[in-house]
Parts: structure tokens; C-alpha cells; sequence
């Protein structure tokens, strides 16, 4: 990476704070997985949540080593053992039989050792800057799939008038995630693949907080927040 010693100090905060922010995000499924945990039962939660965590962590952390820049890899490092965990506890606590995950759980670590799998001999074949290449628009195209659960929320959160289903806490620690990785990826990192996803996520985390104002958290019935929010840090 470019040196970024001549950076203004309120960027260079917003890089340092950047892997903060992402823990925090990182860290907001945990009270689910201790329910789930105590319960010794995943009910009706879906275990996407947690294996796209895994993938989309793994994929920025070869992206990041790829590309030699730490604050990406701090970041998801611990986001991939979080991850790691939280899938790990849903699956002791998931009937093999269980198909509403969307699939079964032996198709989230087929899928997710797939896509993991070809980025690591991406990594591996091909020139670096070709795999990083290839890698991060990987990353960015998944990040990007991902925000069809925030979307969806948010929509019925307009249709219903309702914003019950929103967590403000998540909302909040998203928006500032999202904005410190926006920051960090224009005026820092000046790379594409971290700041495109963050653009995206922020202007999607500030459509919630609006609604949230708009509509306050009256009738519906309110979900757990791993239902209805996934994870998205770079």
C-alpha cells in the first residue's frame, strides 16, 4: 500500500477506528447464539447469518493479505473466529434434518468451503494483482448480495409503518461502521472494492435510521436481530 503518513488526522482516525467499528458489528449476533446456546435449539433462525459471515471474512481477509493492508485484516480476522463460533453453536444446535436454513446445514459448509476454496487457488494461480482483483470484486459481489435482508426489512418496515423490526443499537453501530469504512476506503485505502460496498451499506443503514424516526416501533411482530440484519464490513 501507498504510504498515508500525509493523510488529514480525522481520516487517519476514521481508518484506525475502522476495525473497531467492525468488532462492534461483529460482536451484535452474540446474545442470539448465547439464546441459542441455553436453549440448546435454533428454532426458526436461519443459519445464513453466520455462514455468510464466515465466507465474507474469509474472502476480505485473502483480499487483504493480497493486497498487504493490515486494517482489512485486523478487522475480519476477528470477525472470521466470531463467525466461526456462531456458526459453530448453531450447527451443535441444529437437526441435521432441518431444511429452512435456507438449505441444510451440510450445504452452508459445502458452499461456503466452495467459494472459500477457489479464492485460496485464485490467490495462489494467479499474478497477485490479478487474484486481488478477482478476490475483491468476489468480496464486493457478495457484500452486495448480502443487503437484500437490510432491503427487505426496510421495506416492510415502509408497507407496515412500523420500524419494531429495525434495531435502533445495530442501525446505529452500522451506520457508524459503515461511514468510518467509506471514509477510510475513498480518502485512505482509495480502493474501489472497500469503499463501493460501504457507499452502498451506509446510504442503506440511513434509510433505516430515517424510517426508525419516521415510524417508531409500533404494532408487528419483532424479530431476533440475526433474522433480519447480516453482518457487512469489509
Amino acid at each position: 500500500m501507498e504510504p498515508t503518513s500525509d493523510l488529514p488526522f480525522w481520516v487517519e482516525a476514521c481508518r484506525s477506528l475502522a476495525p473497531a467499528a467492525a468488532w462492534v458489528v461483529f460482536l451484535s449476533p452474540m446474545s442470539t447464539i448465547r439464546g441459542v446456546a441455553r436453549s440448546k435449539s435454533v428454532g426458526g433462525l436461519p443459519a445464513l447469518p453466520y455462514s455468510s459471515m464466515v465466507l465474507n471474512c474469509s474472502l476480505w481477509i485473502i483480499y487483504s493479505v493480497l493486497k498487504d493492508e493490515p486494517t482489512i485484516r485486523y478487522a475480519n480476522g476477528v470477525g472470521l473466529m466470531l463467525g466461526m463460533w456462531y456458526f459453530h453453536v448453531f450447527r451443535e444446535n441444529c437437526s441435521p434434518t432441518t431444511t429452512g436454513l435456507p438449505g441444510t446445514m451440510q450445504q452452508h459448509i459445502q458452499l461456503t468451503g466452495l467459494v472459500i476454496g477457489i479464492a485460496l487457488l485464485i490467490s495462489a494461480g494467479l499474478p497477485r494483482d490479478t487474484a486481488a482483483e478477482v478476490t475483491g470484486k468476489a468480496a464486493v459481489l457478495f457484500c452486495v448480495i448480502l443487503f437484500a435482508s437490510p432491503l427487505s426489512v426496510l421495506k416492510e418496515a415502509i408497507i407496515s409503518r412500523s420500524a419494531q423490526n429495525i434495531p435502533l443499537p445495530f442501525a446505529v453501530a452500522s451506520t457508524i461502521n459503515t461511514l468510518l469504512w467509506s471514509v477510510s476506503g475513498v480518502l485512505a485505502l482509495r480502493d474501489f472494492n472497500v469503499y463501493f460496498p460501504n457507499l452502498l451499506g451506509l446510504a442503506c443503514c440511513v434509510a433505516q435510521l430515517v424510517v426508525i424516526f419516521m415510524y417508531g416501533n409500533g404494532g408487528g411482530d419483532k424479530k431476533e436481530a440475526s433474522e433480519v440484519e447480516l453482518p457487512l464490513t469489509r
